[in-house]
């Protein structure tokens, strides 16, 4: 499997019991569907509710694992964290320094303080502007 960004071969690491795809050329890493929620501890890959459902703005980059093109979405709706997820396989391409970012985010998104504003978001994103 070749790095979608610079196009270097990856190296299969281990995180969390996980195998993950990791290049050491741009230090990018790739996470097959459900692995990037798995090492957050997050419920979904990406938390962003309409990720599922909404095309993100395509890239000229290809899926490492498919013969898809990956998309570029929000990571959350309220940042703008933008993250690269293949529409076909659902994997997730994160850059460098990203997967911190993510990092910091899930561990925000997961405290008992911020539940209510994700409660709050899904309330908007279900009936309307309710926030």
């Amino acid at each position: 499997m070749n790095c979608p960004k610079c196009v270097a071969p990856v190296n299969e690491i281990v995180i969390e019991h996980v195998y993950l795809d990791f290049c050491p050329s741009c230090r990018g890493i790739w996470f097959d569907k459900d692995e990037m929620a798995f090492v957050t501890e997050l419920k979904n890959d990406l938390p962003n509710p309409q990720a599922e459902r909404t095309e993100g703005r395509p890239t000229a980059f290809p899926c490492p694992r498919c013969d898809g093109r990956l998309e570029e979405l929000k990571f959350i709706p309220l940042l703008d964290l933008l993250v690269d997820r293949c529409p076909k396989c659902f994997g997730v391409w994160l850059d460098n320094g990203e997967l911190q970012k993510v990092g910091t985010i899930a561990e925000h998104l997961l405290s008992p303080k911020n539940r209510i504003l994700r409660v709050a978001l899904q309330m908007k994103h279900h009936q309307g502007d309710f926030v």
